[in-house]
């Protein structure tokens, strides 16, 4: 008779625990995919934000669409993404991509010897030079960077102090 008690009760909270487990996933899949989703479109140039597996680990990736104030963007997906690092779904091209590689210099000298006017004004002029649309924002965490050439945008959050909310932008 015990035995048969152990059995059921085994049985029984093998049960309950395959339904909290299904009930969990059930949530996170469907919920909080939905809430991020229409929560992301309430911001301007953001088309949709997910939760997605990728190497072993969860980021948002979030597709985007002419993209205007990427700082407050940024900072209102970081509330929406939790722990999970932000990866942006853009629409770039070669020259811009090759833009920001040379922008690098200037970037990277400005946040290593805090020359941060300095590094501004070099970036503005190569971006005069070639031709493309600026917009540069920075705040304590990271440095904002949006390139525009037609219907071609790239997208680049360099983070100042390495904290790895945001991964390298995409092309869509």
């Amino acid at each position: 008779m015990t035995k048969q008690r152990i059995l059921l009760i085994g049985f029984v909270g093998l049960l309950i625990f395959g339904l909290l487990l299904g009930g969990k996933v059930v949530y996170q899949r469907k919920w909080l995919d939905v809430n991020i989703l229409s929560q992301s479109q309430h911001i301007p140039g953001v088309v949709s934000a997910k939760i997605a597996q990728k190497n072993g680990q969860n980021e948002m990736v979030v597709v985007t669409n002419h993209l205007t104030n990427l700082r407050q963007a940024s900072l209102a997906l970081e509330k929406l993404a939790g722990d999970s690092p932000i990866c942006y779904l853009d629409r770039t091209n070669d020259t811009l991509n090759k833009l920001l590689g040379q922008m690098q210099f200037a970037i990277q000298e400005g946040m290593a010897c805090g020359n941060y006017t300095e590094m501004a004004q070099n970036v503005r002029t190569q971006a005069e030079k070639a031709g493309v649309q600026l917009e540069l924002e920075m705040d304590n965490d990271a440095i904002y960077v949006v390139l525009n050439q037609g219907d071609a945008q790239l997208i680049d959050v360099i983070e100042r102090h390495g904290q790895v909310k945001f991964l390298p932008s995409e092309r869509q």
